[in-house]
């Protein structure tokens, strides 16, 4: 039987310990995340249970691909020990048959490490959220305090690079509120700036 989520403690940052560039390992909500040096630049990762008979989660041993670096094999090990977390909790509250406070589930799987477009997603893929009301329940959630602000900060300046390009655009109370492209048009013979180098630029 698994433990119970609330026995583990998600609250503090995944700190590794050991050889960073060798061999390392870190302790965290009661998993165990292994990253090891085998040949040239190519590293092994694993995850443990260890509140759970040391059950082995996941590892890089699963997968086809070969992971380059230290640092890309515990970045894919923390994200594996995150998505086990989230999906421990999930299932833990769907079975527990009790009415599911959602600024709650939001607050637990931001101290998981758990990202807003993540957390969005769950919502509504596990909770039958509709996305207009995932989204309201993360951005208007305490724990995400100025989040919205900032979306829809990066959204004008989306909409305002982008309108430079546009065939149609839509104003509304003096600001771009819709952008259109004709897909259908050819593209002009003189060399434009694309639009993803001009975004880029706005954020240096």
């Amino acid at each position: 039987m698994k433990p119970n989520i609330l026995n583990r403690d998600f609250r503090h940052s995944i700190i590794w310990k050991g050889d960073l560039n060798d061999d390392c390992t870190a302790n965290w909500a009661g998993l165990m995340l292994r990253a090891e040096w085998m040949d040239k630049e190519y590293w092994w990762w694993c995850v443990y249970d260890m509140l759970d008979s040391e059950n082995q989660i996941d590892s890089s041993n699963n997968y086809d691909e070969s992971v380059i670096g230290g640092e890309n094999a515990r970045k894919r090990a923390e994200e594996v020990a995150k998505n086990y977390l989230k999906n421990e909790l999930i299932s833990q509250l769907k079975s527990s048959g009790e009415k599911i406070n959602y600024d709650k589930l939001i607050s637990d799987l931001k101290l998981i490490g758990i990202s807003p477009m993540q957390t969005i997603l769950t919502l509504i893929n596990d909770f039958g959220f509709e996305h207009k009301d995932a989204k309201n329940h993360v951005f208007d959630s305490p724990v995400w305090e100025g989040l919205r602000e900032q979306s829809d900060i990066l959204t004008q300046e989306f909409l305002n690079i982008g309108a430079e390009d546009a065939d149609k655009v839509e104003i509304v109370n003096g600001q771009i509120a819709s952008i259109t492209f004709d897909l259908t048009k050819k593209d002009n013979a003189k060399e434009k700036q694309t639009f993803w180098n001009r975004i880029k630029s706005k954020f240096k």
